[in-house]
């Protein structure tokens, strides 16, 4: 897989100003283009058709001058392809909307560093993303600045699914950032289906060197994940969301959700 086009959400916060940063990092090695995206929804029952109209147009002007004031600010712009587009509707319409037309190939975040009892209960425009794109998305908590990923581990469950196609941006980032990728199941121990997993995941990572994989005991799979993320050090958390049965879905979003609230390196979660 080859990472050509990367779209980044951007409000012009501090968060998703850093995400844009890690976004040009990623853009440079693989030669891809920034599709930078500003949404804003105004309410349909605003009775005013002059006003909305009004509204819009200073919208576009305000996001013009922000977007301009960005490039000067954000210097790193220049030495990589980019363009942005602004849309009055939902962040999820717009993302969605810029995925299908722009062939995008992952989705860089940003994450506050401090979040809402609201926001940990209901969710954040990131877990929103992560739970309802097809495409690959990567998360950047805003305290985080270096983006080395020279450690990349892949939280799997190793249950049976039809391939590991999704695996492609695993393996384009790993090989991008010459990267140690670790593979990581959290049980007491494997049955027969799960080392046939294990056999496939194998061979599907054979071209990157520096792979490997491990079998983790721990009390639960949220404490495992986040042990195994401060014992090895790592510098990106992946996990796969699958679309199984209602059961394994609500699993994975919880999960998801825990571990991408209050994670401080970047998380990249694909689809199955």
């Amino acid at each position: 897989m080859k990472i050509k086009n990367i779209l980044i959400p951007v409000d012009f916060s501090k968060s998703s100003k850093n995400a844009l940063k890690a976004a040009i990092k990623i853009a440079k090695k693989a030669e891809a283009k920034i599709h930078m995206v500003n949404a804003v929804h105004i309410h349909a029952s605003m009775p005013d058709g002059h006003m909305i109209e009004a509204i819009v147009g200073d919208y576009e002007e305000q996001v013009k001058s922000s977007f301009k004031e960005l490039e000067s600010e954000i210097i790193e712009l220049k030495d990589v392809p980019h363009e942005d587009d602004r849309f009055v509707s939902y962040l999820s319409d717009a993302i969605y909307s810029e995925t299908k037309k722009k062939g995008i190939d992952l989705i860089v975040m940003g994450t506050r560093s401090q979040h809402t009892m609201g926001e940990r209960l209901l969710g954040t425009n990131a877990i929103d993303t992560i739970t309802q794109s097809e495409i690959p998305v990567m998360v950047i908590p805003e305290d985080y600045h270096d983006f080395p990923l020279s450690k990349i581990g892949f939280a799997s469950d190793f249950l049976s699914v039809p391939d590991y196609g999704p695996l492609n941006i695993l393996k384009a980032l790993g090989s991008l950032f010459d990267a140690e990728v670790m593979v990581f199941h959290i049980a007491d121990e494997i049955n027969r289906d799960e080392q046939k997993q294990i056999d496939r995941i194998k061979e599907s990572l054979a071209s990157l060197p520096n792979a490997s994989i491990r079998i983790v005991s721990a009390e639960s799979v949220i404490i495992g994940i986040r042990d195994f993320t401060t014992s090895h050090d790592l510098d990106m958390l992946c996990m796969m969301s699958r679309t199984h049965n209602l059961f394994e879905r609500l699993f994975v979003k919880s999960v998801t959700k825990a571990i991408a609230i209050d994670i401080d390196i970047p998380l990249l979660t694909f689809h199955q």
